[in-house]
């Protein structure tokens, strides 16, 4: 399968460009895709489940739907893939019903280290991203990232709050710029 440019993409239709995608390889996706067509495909194939997830949390649609991008390489991580899982919920006995088990890294005494993990599995994508919007993000070590002033903000506290091991501003940096595109094609703030 051929490599499309941005040209190519651009003349796709949503349904032809998601179709075309997901038979792309992932190291041809992360690595030959560009970033606004990344964000369209996958604005497309789940942004009304995450504004229907979002609605009266009072969070950014950007900032959520950015870290989600980030964390599930657009939609087309195993996890993602695999486990309707966007980032990394991890598996509670008793609280899921299901879990997905994979490689992961992790840091152990400041080292990171890979180790095989559940991670909790959903039977749908809505599913999944409802976990992640009301279980997990509406969990009371959130709260300074649901008052957030901007998107960026909001991702930087999300991960002082343990969300992410990366150093908060390293985050932040790393996913801004999906931000960015995601406000070009869909200007909205927080979900209210």
């Amino acid at each position: 399968m051929a490599n499309k440019t941005k040209s190519d993409y651009d003349k796709m239709t949503n349904d032809e460009l998601v179709a075309y995608l997901d038979k792309l390889p992932i190291e041809t996706f992360r690595g030959y895709v560009d970033g606004d067509t990344k964000v369209r495909y996958f604005l497309y194939k789940y942004g009304k489940q995450f504004a229907e997830a979002l609605k009266g949390t009072n969070m950014f649609f950007a900032g959520v739907v950015a870290q989600s991008m980030y964390e599930s390489t657009y939609g087309r991580s195993g996890l993602t893939q695999n486990a309707n899982n966007f980032a990394g919920v991890k598996f509670v006995s008793g609280k899921h019903s299901d879990f997905y088990e994979q490689w992961t890294n992790e840091y152990v005494n400041k080292k990171k280290v890979k180790v095989k993990q559940k991670f909790a599995k959903f039977p749908t994508a809505l599913d999944g991203i409802n976990v992640l919007v009301k279980d997990t993000l509406m969990a009371s070590r959130y709260s300074k990232a649901r008052n957030a002033k901007t998107p960026e903000d909001y991702l930087y506290e999300v991960a002082k709050a343990g969300f992410a091991t990366a150093n908060p501003t390293l985050y932040k940096n790393d996913i801004k710029g999906i931000v960015r595109r995601i406000q070009n094609k869909v200007p909205i703030g927080k979900v209210v």
